[in-house]
């Protein structure tokens, strides 16, 4: 488990990162500028040295929570050790037919945008894939990988609005696990999606005997 002092410091870099690619964005900064933040970047990151980090797929990680936190802390889509990743606040979710399922809110930059004043689609599929791959983890038995992903784009995403994203299982039968989920702006639908996760062969046959 990685230490909560540790975890802080990790979302003040990661702010720091966010705020500097912004004004990178947002400037329209010249050769000499561009020049001198990569100096000093390159300068900064080579005075840093420790151990590495543990894989946290690792078979020595003791508990499956342990390795999902870890998991989720170096994630792209939501990891606090990750410079490049959003701020994901998540909860419980129940959907309409009574499955139990998982739901995170987030605020999305102009560092995501695609489409004008827009989240990338792109980016709005790999948040579908971090929250989807969640909620499968809800049924019985062991977790699967990811088989298929489709997105259905309702409406434009905006950025720098409070998103809602939220997914439930819709069907478990041997090795497949079939999961829906939805994006929102307020009462606006922005976007749906179904995944299909396939658990691995070897561990669905031992599951079923």
């Amino acid at each position: 488990m990685i230490p909560e002092d540790q975890l802080l410091s990790a979302k003040r870099l990661r702010q720091a990162v966010h705020l500097l690619a912004k004004k990178v964005i947002h400037l329209d900064l010249n050769s000499k500028q561009l020049k001198d933040i990569a100096e000093t970047l390159e300068e900064k990151t080579d005075e840093l040295l420790a151990d590495p980090a543990p894989k946290w797929w690792v078979a020595d990680a003791s508990e499956e929570k342990t390795r999902s936190r870890s998991y989720r802390s170096r994630s792209l889509f939501q990891g606090e050790m990750h410079p490049f990743s959003p701020e994901l606040v998540w909860d419980d979710y129940v959907a309409a037919n009574g499955e139990s399922g998982y739901q995170f809110r987030v605020t999305l930059s102009d560092l995501y945008e695609g489409p004008p004043s827009a989240v990338h689609g792109g980016y709005i599929a790999g948040l579908f894939d971090e929250l989807l791959g969640a909620v499968q983890s809800l049924d019985d038995g062991d977790t699967g990988y990811t088989a298929k992903l489709s997105i259905k784009y309702r409406s434009f995403t905006p950025v720098n609005s409070e998103l809602r994203f939220q997914g439930w299982i819709v069907q478990s039968s041997g090795r497949r696990i079939s999961v829906k989920g939805q994006c929102w702006e307020g009462e606006k639908l922005c976007a749906e999606a179904e995944a299909l996760f396939l658990r691995l062969k070897e561990r669905a046959s031992q599951d079923n005997g």
